[in-house]
């Protein structure tokens, strides 16, 4: 059968234009297309089959081209990863959501399958489950930071809201809903909400967003005398001057600045950690001021419970630990997953299912 150019623009015009880049064939039969130009546009390149019946216009190393070849559809921090949420720059594994009774799975290497119930697989779009599904499985899936601030993301952005927050973590192990207390939408960024929860748990109290005398805003005072930024390369490289005046009115005001980077705060916290309890320190000594263990914490102590399941982390406990600051003690770390085929469902978890690794 002779190549028809025509036909292949338009399978591939009608993915994108009707689909957001995947569609089923019952979709593009009712648009006019007929067997014979789904095959040519598949063999010339237009578009591309990850599954039977389903054609795309995206790449093969496209997360949600994966999950469509291996039968579902994308989940927790993979689904949020494209629909914007903040995260590292990393891609994380990807997750796959899968019917209870699907079959005929496309195993794939990092690829975690997760069996889930009816109601979520008759939520979300072609590719992915809906938001709220996808946040119930990630807050369990990723650490506990990062959760934290996938929810900031939720709540800033107004997706969420607060009250809804505590619909998507009900049903979830105990600890695990008390992490609505750690989120706050004031946040605005990532890497605000990674300082800010670190800076918690090592029992330091943080205020977000504070307004100076010239109606800028400080990232994080931390202890209420260390005014911490955050310098996010795509909002901070073209503006210099700008954060150096910042800087100036925190000492005004009566701070010790501490200006932070991302590869700080990935691969060196650390030295940040002992930077801002000496910065805390200094100020306090030049004041006359009580020490940083005897300031009050702005997270109440908690125990945490040790449910049954597999998933990152337990809710952390705060305690005190030697006269000048304050450490985080975790919960026994859970098992990690393992890879299995046949499973039994899973006693608790985000989704209710059963959960397996490729």
């Amino acid at each position: 059968m002779p190549r028809d150019p025509a036909a292949m623009t338009t399978i591939a015009e009608l993915v994108d234009r009707h689909g957001s880049g995947l569609l089923h064939k019952r979709q593009l039969v009712r648009l006019g297309a007929a067997d014979h130009h789904l095959t040519e546009a598949v063999r010339g390149g237009e578009v591309r089959r990850p599954r039977r019946g389903w054609y795309t216009t995206w790449p093969p190393h496209d997360r949600r081209f994966v999950a469509v070849r291996v039968g579902g559809r994308l989940t927790g921090a993979s689904a949020l990863a494209e629909l914007g949420a903040w995260a590292w720059n990393h891609h994380p594994r990807i997750t796959v959501s899968v019917p209870a009774n699907a079959a005929r799975l496309r195993w794939k290497r990092r690829v975690r399958v997760v069996w889930v119930r009816p109601e979520v697989v008759g939520r979300g779009s072609s590719w992915s489950v809906a938001l709220e599904d996808a946040l119930r499985e990630a807050i369990t899936e990723v650490p506990f930071e990062e959760a934290v601030a996938a929810l900031d993301w939720a709540l800033h952005f107004q997706i969420l809201r607060l009250d809804d927050l505590e619909r998507i973590v009900q049903g979830l192990p105990t600890d695990v809903r008390g992490i609505v207390g750690w989120v706050d939408p004031k946040c605005e960024s990532f890497l605000e909400s990674i300082v800010r929860t670190r800076a918690r748990l090592a029992g330091y109290s943080v205020v977000i967003q504070r307004v100076l005398r010239t109606n800028e805003r400080i990232d994080l005072v931390v202890n209420g005398v260390v005014g911490v930024e955050v310098d996010g390369k795509e909002y901070h490289e073209n503006k210099f001057e700008r954060d150096r005046r910042k800087d100036l009115e925190i000492v005004l005001d009566g701070e010790i600045p501490l200006r932070l980077t991302y590869s700080m705060i990935e691969s060196d916290w650390a030295s940040v950690e002992r930077a801002l309890g000496r910065a805390v320190a200094m100020h306090v000594r030049s004041s006359g001021g009580v020490g940083v263990a005897e300031l009050p914490h702005s997270v109440p102590r908690r125990d945490a419970p040790r449910p049954g399941g597999r998933r990152r982390w337990r809710l952390p406990v705060i305690r005190r630990r030697g006269a000048d600051a304050t450490r985080l003690s975790h919960a026994r770390p859970p098992r990690p997953l393992v890879r299995r085929r046949v499973l039994a469902p899973a006693r608790h978890g985000p989704s209710h299912g059963r959960i397996a690794t490729a």
